[in-house]
């Protein structure tokens, strides 16, 4: 500033300093796109077999385009984009790229057939390990872990106990009706025993039936549980690829941010 008086110059100079509320924009431009950044990560989290996973993550991608919008709207214009705003379109840009991973995750988690011994090893042995699935390639039904069901060598040991007891039942009934029968002159107590056979007899026929009954029971579970197909090695190897897809999006989500402050310096 010049101030002129009686011919005389003098020069002031005046410092302006300025800052800006960064709450503000806290609240209404990274808080919102930190929580759908988040948010993405229930995509990776969804079962597989379940076709909403395409339409959340569509849905938290064209919510980030709003919120690139109003960024852009908010900050103010310079040459280049604002530095948020290019970590918006970076992390935009990843989420469409995973979006595609997990479209191919879902084809192959439908289909049926069996892996190469070497692609089981390294991706369901080795990488599973890796992600805290364990060791995936021992053999797997897709009746394991239900709740009381039985093994299907308990049912076979059950099943063997109960024929052993028929044919037991079965001869002991034989050698009843074969003994000769008691003659007139026998004691009491040997009259007393022939009156108490036939009741006998009776409880070792239903004992009998009650066992038989059990036996077709448990012959129609074990041929239920035989007739189930294992678990496809394609979706085992779904399972794998996409816990490998949350942990490589979320790598590259923290990578994004120093690399963004590097480039726009």
């Amino acid at each position: 500033m010049i101030f002129a008086k009686d011919n005389i110059t003098s020069e002031a100079c005046l410092a302006v300093h300025l800052s800006r509320i960064p709450l503000f924009h806290i609240a209404t431009t990274v808080g919102p796109c930190i929580i759908l950044v988040v948010l993405m990560n229930i995509t990776f989290i969804m079962p597989l077999d379940r076709g909403d996973r395409i339409a959340f993550g569509v849905t938290i991608l064209l919510s980030m385009v709003v919120s690139l919008v109003f960024v852009t709207n908010v900050l103010p214009v310079k040459g280049a984009l604002p530095l948020f705003a290019t970590l918006i379109i970076l992390w935009m840009g990843l989420m469409g790229l995973f979006l595609f991973f997990t479209l191919a995750i879902i084809f192959i988690h439908d289909r049926q057939g069996s892996l190469s011994p070497r692609a089981k090893i390294i991706f369901l042995r080795y990488i599973s390990k890796m992600l805290l699935l364990g060791d995936l390639t021992k053999e797997k039904r897709t009746g394991d872990g239900e709740a009381g069901l039985p093994q299907l060598s308990d049912i076979e040991i059950t099943n063997h106990a109960f024929q052993t007891d028929d044919m037991a039942a079965v001869d002991e009934e034989k050698r009843s009706t074969e003994q000769p029968s008691t003659p007139p002159t026998a004691t009491g107590l040997e009259t007393t025993g022939s009156s108490g056979l036939p009741e006998l007899i009776s409880c070792v026929k239903e004992m009998t039936k009650a066992a038989n009954n059990q036996t077709k029971e448990l012959g129609e579970l074990t041929k239920a549980m035989k007739n189930e197909e294992d678990v496809s090695d394609y979706t085992l190897l779904a399972k794998v690829l996409d816990r490998l897809n949350l942990v490589m999006y979320i790598i590259s989500i923290v990578i994004t941010i120093p690399m963004t402050m590097y480039l726009g310096k």
